[in-house]
């Protein structure tokens, strides 16, 4: 259960037209008697009613009620009440009977007894008639009228005992621990945005990834930026520092050095930013869905995992920001007006639990998110990655985990990275988030212009937003989803370097590796050439000139599913072939059996019929099909013989078939009225049409 903000003792105070809240935090041996006189009050009523339970003890003993109410929250990870099982205080023979009657539950028993009442008396029991009535419903089920009394209300919440869920009682300093945790827990997660400002230098790049792992994880904006002094300096103060503050998309990344392929020299690794401070900005429910509840409670899981403690004492906190020497702020809204939570060393202190207590062990992992942002980039991931698997991807990789970029005081995380050879493009989605995000989208990526190959997918929806983007960069307009076919056409387009590739082709290493093999299949043979998809193919082999004879050797020739080959290896197969079906009883044999023959002489697990009929008709053989099913390889001359044999004479075995009756032809409807009118006609002595 989270601490309410309203029960939270806290502190508001006004300074220089800004106010702070500043929530009250135990500190180290702080209320260490009142802690053990409350931990002491719950272990003596271990196994005891809720109903005498003293409610007003806790804030006598802790002199605070608004404290004492969120120390016995915090004791709830501890400590529960819970109903007594069934059957209570029932005797052995009363269950038999209950069972019998399939009640095992005080909901079945309150049932039963409501069926009884409406039998005997209607639906009511007076006053009067209460005791009999009740004593008759017990008779009826086998059961004492005390047992039936006990069992009727043995789950309601005056009857729960009080169980301690770990095996220890916890210890004063941890339960103040916890109480300082979920107390910034609960001001995190009513905060509009949370910013952190990391020290740089080494290390740093180390946070900053474990900033949008977890984010990605959590499903929680952000926005990661350099906090330079010079942003102030210079006569676009107010731009650039609207730019260092964009909301960014969240996505996972793996630090890696720059492509210079793709990133401009102003594009820089973050770890080798030595001296400039980073700014880390967390959104909350405010900025981005207006749902405080669920956006606010991963915030602040993401903040209590950032801070370097953990409901479950065994997780690890490498990298977290404990160790980066942040300073952050958090901006909540207390009574609709925006109030500041500034974090200090005492504060992040405060939260440190000691390391010798043990924690509660119904904790729940911080880490239990989603693997994707949303379904829209699922969705693309998935659709690429089929594309990708069935080689129609044009050579195109996309990754889920692309570096940052770095351009200037802009840090962007893109969504995806598109690689090919030497190429790497990254791809932004901007989403359907609300429209003070996409502005501030659109204003980061401007800042990246020219700097990196960055192409843009954006809802339809916000072109007025984005139309200035459209004009700098590459952008995949969509409606409902993110096409994969759509974004591998626009890669293509934009970044087309087929005549790069072209240039950097060596025919004459080309006929040399294909005449050493006799032949290279059709996947090789694309990489070979530098090819991604047949297009680039046809263009490529038109390069090596494939009709003349190549330096060194014989001229190359390309089959399709075969792949690039050497003319005289390929009239030797055809040979080979050929010899295969003459050699054969009667110089014929199914195309199947062909196929296989021409697999185990190219040492390949099998061969396509349509490769395999290709090769025989090359070869100078007859591929004869008597159904789609069933085709077979025979040699020309044993083909034209059979051929030769008249098709129009009927066979002694075959009967002429009789001439089937027609059936005479329907008359149309225009017929049938110029009949009506013709017939009225010689009725009246008037030829037809004469009026």
């Amino acid at each position: 259960m989270r601490l309410a903000l309203s029960d939270l003792k806290k502190t508001i105070r006004r300074t220089h037209d800004a106010v702070y809240l500043t929530p009250y935090l135990i500190r180290p041996n702080e209320l260490t008697g009142p802690l053990t006189a409350l931990i002491a009050l719950h272990e003596s009523w271990l196994g005891r009613a809720r109903a005498a339970f003293p409610r007003d003890a806790p804030a006598e003993i802790v002199g605070d009620y608004r404290l004492a109410r969120c120390l016995v929250t915090c004791l709830g990870e501890w400590y529960e009440w819970r109903a007594p099982d069934w059957p209570g205080p029932a005797a052995s023979k009363e269950v038999t009977a209950l069972a019998g009657r399939g009640i095992d539950t005080p909901g079945r028993l309150r049932l039963a007894l409501y069926d009884s009442v409406n039998a005997s008396a209607g639906g009511y029991l007076s006053a009067e008639m209460r005791d009999a009535g009740l004593d008759a419903c017990a008779a009826a089920l086998g059961i004492g009228r005390a047992s039936l009394d006990a069992l009727l209300y043995l789950d309601a919440d005056e009857r729960a005992m009080l169980t301690r869920l770990t095996s220890d009682a916890p210890a004063p300093a941890l339960l103040a621990a916890r109480y300082n945790q979920r107390a910034l827990e609960a001001l995190l997660t009513a905060s509009s945005t949370v910013e952190w400002t990391l020290a740089g230098g080494e290390g740093a790049g180390t946070v900053v990834k474990r900033v949008c792992f977890l984010a990605r994880c959590m499903g929680v904006q952000y926005d990661v930026a350099f906090d330079d002094d010079f942003l102030s300096e210079t006569p676009d103060a107010a731009e650039a520092s609207s730019l260092a503050r964009v909301a960014e998309s969240r996505a996972p990344y793996a630090l890696a050095p720059a492509d210079p392929l793709s990133i401009g020299a102003d594009i820089a690794h973050i770890s080798t930013m030595a001296g400039r401070d980073l700014r880390l900005t967390l959104y909350g429910p405010q900025e981005v869905t207006g749902a405080p509840n669920q956006y606010g409670d991963r915030l602040a899981r993401l903040c209590q995992a950032l801070l370097g403690y953990r409901r479950d004492p065994g997780a690890t906190t490498e990298a977290s920001l404990a160790r980066a020497d942040p300073r952050g702020s958090a901006r909540v809204y207390l009574h609709g007006r925006p109030v500041t939570f500034l974090f200090d060393d005492r504060i992040l202190k405060a939260i440190q639990a000691p390391r010798d207590s043990a924690g509660p062990s119904s904790a729940q992992p911080d880490t239990a998110a989603p693997t994707f942002d949303s379904e829209l980039e699922e969705r693309l991931y998935d659709e690429f990655a089929a594309l990708e698997r069935s080689g129609e991807s044009h050579g195109w990789h996309l990754e889920r985990e692309p570096e940052p970029l770095v351009a200037g005081h802009v840090i962007a995380v893109p969504d995806f990275a598109l690689t090919r050879g030497g190429r790497r493009v990254y791809v932004e989605i901007a989403g359907y988030w609300r429209p003070e995000y996409r502005e501030r989208k659109a204003r980061k990526l401007l800042a990246l212009r020219g700097r990196a190959a960055l192409l843009v997918a954006v809802p339809a929806s916000a072109r007025g937003e984005f139309a200035a983007l459209a004009a700098a960069m590459p952008v995949l307009w969509y409606t409902t989803r993110v096409s994969a076919e759509a974004l591998l056409a626009l890669a293509d387009r934009e970044f087309d370097d087929l005549a790069a590739r072209l240039a950097r082709l060596d025919p004459s290493r080309v006929y040399t590796v294909v005449n050493a093999r006799g032949h290279i299949p059709p996947d090789e043979t694309m990489a070979l050439l530098g090819c991604y998809s047949r297009n680039e193919l046809t263009r490529a082999l038109a390069l090596l000139d494939t009709s003349d004879a190549g330096p060194g050797g014989p001229a190359l020739v390309w089959m399709d599913q075969l792949g690039l080959c050497a003319t005289d290896w390929r009239d030797a197969l055809l040979q080979r072939a050929r010899a295969e079906v003459e050699a054969q009883p009667g110089r014929r044999m199914p195309l199947a059996a062909l196929c296989r023959m021409l697999a185990a002489q190219l040492a390949q697990p099998e061969l396509p019929e349509s490769l395999g009929a290709s090769l025989a008709t090359l070869a100078g053989l007859v591929v004869a099909r008597a159904s789609i099913f069933d085709a077979e390889v025979m040699s020309p001359d044993v083909a034209s013989s059979e051929s030769s044999e008249p098709a129009d004479v009927p066979s002694p075995a075959q009967k002429p078939r009789a001439p089937q009756p027609r059936r005479a032809a329907r008359r149309t409807l225009s017929e049938k009225k110029s009949l009506q009118q013709a017939a009225f006609g010689d009725l009246t002595g008037d030829a037809p049409g004469a009026r």
